[in-house]
């Protein structure tokens, strides 16, 4: 049998015409005697994707290849070529077989002697017919197999052609090599070797003109110049240097590790198709550089007279000269020294060379418009690429590009890039807080993936956590003189003093402010303050969000490091009038505070809701900061206002900041009701946050302040908060206690508003500890005092709670009647929270009524708004919710789900009434999954924990569940004994 390669698959046998066999017979000849894999052999014959059937078509084509090669026998008779086996199949090949074994074996023979050396090279090219396994087309095994034999085949040639070179025979050399290099006539070494050959045979200018036909390969093929050893022969040849080097090809190497930026490279070379200008602006360390860079590189090849490359600044950061610019273009262009001489005439020089040129030129941070006005080309076919940090909008008919933060998908390709997918993919949380940290700026970026890829044994979680100091980051962010400070302090310097000042003025919020806040730190009309606002932004230290603003988080974190005298009189002003309008979205006046803008103020008018909760986080940076200077009296004014236009619940991370800001203002005032004001509201975010002990601490300090004050309604008020807490933590007796005596205080002071509340507050205590009749009472008796003094958002909070109590006890009717209004009013004012507390009692109302499909809607739409506004604690009720859905509808797993992560939070805040309930559920579920023993056990620690409340209705329903899994008589005896305690 014989097998040749070198060509033409061939073979001494006739081989099957069909693709895929003559495929499969080159793959295994390339691992002759060895085994191939079943999923090599797929990837090999369908390169571009494998059809579902691969592996069955592999194997009738390894069978229709036997009965060619080895005709009548089976696959396992002795004898046959094509065997199989676990790890696939191999083809058995003899010496003498392979044409490629037979060249391979040619040019391993050693011989001292240089005509034998000639011989057996001479013989081994002779093995070859064309390119190896001409007629085949494989997959990436096959490409390489392929690429590995013709590098020895071109290797042996050059070995051969030096030998007939060293003996004089140029002759033979020139009919060896002249089809190669016309073939391949970027290959410096044939090339050179033809040279050398042609000039010794006597033929100058054949030699010349070989070596200027590969130079212009070179650069159409590849965009560089010959290298030494090719000049090396010109010089030999011609006797002079090779003087004329072409067009300048100046473009720096492009970044290895470029990733991403899709959308900008595609916007790029578009614009480069024209002969206006394109600018890449952005922030400093935005990766503008690496971009341009990677963009002209794969435009250059539609410009062959060059590409020409200059920074527009010093080392020092001082705008380049255009002459000194010029100077070195023109060289480059082949400008005589004479020409040169002329600095005056260089700008006419530069033109008249680029006029009729097809030339690429990259401008590098520009400082200004007309820096790279003088240093345009004047030829339609020439293109220029400019990156800056700021627009350059006076620069006529120019292509503005915005070079964005890298999304996080870029991001994580590049840190990948540098530091390695495998490690990324290892701690993917780290690395995402990681990102989060470097704000999406390439250089901060880079640097971090430089450091993890030096420092082999760091976790990504380790330089996550040093990242995540505001303090200690741009210390982290440097790697050699790769340092985001330095790049930000250089865009910094070239902008004015009072851009910087008003940059640290904005900064010192903490976030981004209102258009109307800049106007106040400048002390001018709101359309003045847009106009800097925007040259700012221009510059990409401010970036716009609306009518927001926010500096840049590195450039505040720079500003924070060098420390100046603030202008103390606008911050003030700036804070003042964010009080004036939040008094005014209050509806109450301002008296000696500055002026409201018109503009602001109908804005404000049209929709206070609206406006403080868009506003609320900014008024409580504004409090702090009024803290932080020492204005007392004023940051306690402004915590009040934010307190009050947040409402309940007020769950943003500066709610616990504020209110403690507040307090400590009263306190260094010396006042005692507003202390005690100020007792209270911090009471009541602990309390919505889950904080139970701090926030009975908090009121039990404001009780005492109201009583000392004689404040019926203040002391009522922090009462009805203490009975919440109190029964939570499973005291319903002072629960009841402090309701029933809030109920005589509000009462005694008029305020029928706070007893509403409170009566409401009475009537679920009273569903708690089993005595429903009073429970309706309370309810009825809460509405209509609501009622009487038009207090709709009362009535509607009492008709849902009194509504759940309904759905539980069969008014599911008239529930729903209850619920549907107070719907509607949580939508007309806009409380969100409340409106999902709503939505998720009617989730409750249609799942126990059997409409499983609504009672998901519903609550659905509950968690949505929890989650959205980040209340965990509700959320982790409506949670419990669905699980029951999910219950119902025969889902226990979906059930089981919602129950672990409600119990979760229930168990992280210490709300073992959530935790009863969620434990009562998950013994329903497990009971009816068949899970007896663990149903058992959740629902006896759901009533052991709801006897410790002294909630016996809820008690009882868990004895209820238990008795139905177990048959144990204490159970029984204790349900007949909480049913004694409950009145219905």
């Amino acid at each position: 049998m014989r097998f040749q390669v070198l060509g033409p698959l061939t073979a001494s046998v006739p081989l099957p015409s069909a693709a895929q066999p003559r495929r499969l017979l080159a793959v295994l000849l390339t691992r002759a005697g060895r085994f191939v894999g079943r999923d090599t052999l797929v990837d090999e014959l369908w390169p571009d994707g494998a059809p579902s059937s691969a592996a069955a078509i592999v194997q009738v084509t390894v069978s229709k290849l036997r009965k060619t090669l080895s005709p009548g026998l089976g696959a396992g008779e002795a004898g046959q070529r094509l065997r199989s086996g676990p790890r696939g199949y191999a083809l058995a090949v003899e010496p003498g077989e392979l044409d490629a074994d037979d060249f391979l074996a040619l040019l391993a023979s050693g011989a001292d002697d240089r005509a034998q050396r000639r011989r057996a090279l001479e013989r081994a090219l002779a093995c070859w017919r064309g390119d190896a396994f001409a007629d085949i087309a494989g997959g990436p095994l096959l490409e390489a197999h392929k690429l590995w034999l013709e590098d020895r085949r071109s290797a042996a040639l050059l070995q051969l052609v030096e030998l007939e070179l060293a003996d004089g025979d140029g002759r033979s050399v020139v009919e060896r090599l002249d089809p190669v290099v016309a073939a391949r006539p970027a290959d410096e070494r044939f090339a050179a070797r033809l040279a050398a050959a042609l000039g010794a045979v006597g033929r100058r200018e054949s030699a010349l003109e070989v070596l200027r036909r590969t130079r212009r390969a070179l650069w159409d093929e590849a965009g560089v110049w010959p290298g030494a050893d090719l000049v090396a022969v010109y010089r030999r040849i011609a006797g002079t240097e090779w003087t004329t080097p072409g067009p300048p090809a100046q473009l720096p190497a492009a970044v290895p590790d470029f990733t991403g930026r899709v959308t900008e490279l595609a916007d790029v070379a578009r614009a480069l198709r024209g002969p206006a200008p394109v600018v890449l602006h952005g922030a400093a360390g935005a990766g503008k550089s690496a971009l341009a860079v990677q963009a002209a590189w794969r435009a250059r090849r539609r410009f062959p007279d060059g590409q020409l490359t200059a920074s527009l600044r010093a080392p020092d950061g001082t705008p380049a000269e255009p002459a000194a610019v010029l100077a070195g273009f023109l060289r480059g262009l082949g400008a005589t020294p004479a020409e040169l001489a002329d600095r005056a005439g260089l700008a006419g020089l530069w033109r008249g060379y680029t006029a009729d040129r097809r030339l690429l030129v990259l401008f590098e941070d520009a400082a200004s418009e007309a820096q790279v006005r003088a240093l345009l080309p004047s030829g339609p076919g020439c293109a220029t690429l400019v990156t800056t940090r700021h627009r350059l909008p006076g620069l006529c008919g120019a292509r503005a590009i915005p070079v964005p933060e890298l999304s996080t998908e870029d991001a994580w390709a590049l840190l990948a890039a540098i530091a390695g997918e495998t490690r990324l993919r290892a701690e993917p949380e780290a690395v995402h807080r990681l990102l989060e940290h470097c704000g999406g700026l390439a250089l901060a970026v880079r640097i971090a993936g430089v450091k993890l890829a030096t420092r082999p044994n760091q976790r990504v979680g380790d330089l996550a956590t040093r990242l995540a100091d505001d303090r200690r980051r741009l210390d982290e962010l440097t790697a050699g003189d790769l340092d985001v400070r330095a790049a930000v302090t250089s865009a910094l310097r070239e902008r004015s003093a009072a851009e910087v000042s008003l940059l640290r003025q904005l900064a010192a919020f903490g976030a981004a402010v209102p258009d109307w806040c800049a106007a106040a730190l400048l002390g001018r009309s709101l359309a003045e303050a847009r106009d800097r606002l925007d040259d700012l932004a221009a510059t990409h230290l401010a970036a716009p969000a609306g009518s927001r603003w926010a500096v840049a988080p590195f450039v505040r974190l720079v500003l924070a490091e060098r420390p100046a005298d603030t202008d103390q009189a606008a911050v003030r002003r700036a804070c003042e009038v964010a009080l004036v309008y939040a008094e005014h979205a209050r509806g109450r006046p301002a008296p000696g505070l500055p002026k409201p803008d018109p503009a602001v103020a109908r804005r404000i008018a049209a929709d206070p809701a609206a406006w403080a909760a868009e506003e609320t986080g900014h008024l409580a940076a504004t409090a702090r900061l009024a803290g932080a200077h020492g204005w007392h009296e004023l940051t306690e004014r402004l915590a009040d206002a934010c307190t009050a236009l947040a409402g309940r619940p007020w769950l943003g991370h500066a709610a616990h900041a504020v209110s403690v800001l507040g307090l400590a203002a009263a306190r260094r005032r010396r006042d005692p009701r507003a202390e005690a004001e100020k007792l209270y509201n911090l009471g009541a975010v602990h309390w919505q946050h889950g904080h139970g002990h701090r926030a009975r601490n908090c009121f039990v300090l404001a009780e005492q302040r109201y009583r000392a004050l004689a404040d019926p309604r203040g002391t009522g008020a922090v009462l009805a908060a203490l009975a919440d807490v109190h029964l939570d933590g499973g005291d319903p007796g002072a629960a009841e206690a402090e309701l029933r005596e809030a109920l005589a205080l509000l009462g005694e002071c008029g305020d029928r508003r706070g007893q509403a509340a409170a009566a409401a507050q009475l009537g679920s205590l009273a569903e708690d500890v089993g005595d429903v009749r009073r429970a309706v009472e309370s309810f009825e008796a809460s509405m209509l005092l609501a009622r009487d003094c038009d207090d709709g958002r009362g009535h509607d909070h009492a008709a849902k709670r009194y509504a759940d109590v309904l759905r539980r006890h069969g008014g599911r009717d008239q529930a729903a009647d209850l619920l549907t209004g107070a719907l509607g009013g949580a939508v007309r004012t806009g409380e969100r929270h409340w409106e999902a507390h709503v939505l998720r009692s009617l989730g409750d109302l249609h799942t126990d009524a059997g409409e499983l499909a609504d009672g998901h809607g519903f609550l659905t739409r509950s968690l949505a708004l929890f989650e959205q506004i980040g209340h965990r604690h509700a959320a982790a009720y409506t949670h419990r919710s669905l699980a029951e859905a999910r219950r119902r509808a025969g889902d226990p797993a979906g059930a089981r789900r919602h129950l672990l992560l409600a119990l979760e939070v229930f168990r992280e805040l210490r709300d073992r009434r959530g935790a009863g309930y969620a434990l009562l559920s998950l013994g329903r579920t497990e009971a009816e999954d068949g899970l007896g023993g663990e149903a058992e056990r959740l629902l006896r620690t759901s009533a052991g924990l709801f006897r410790e409340l002294g909630f016996p209705l809820w008690e009882l329903r868990a004895l209820r569940e238990l008795n139905a899994v177990t048959s144990a008589s204490p159970d029984h005896d204790r349900t007949r004994e909480v049913l004694t305690k409950i009145r219905t």
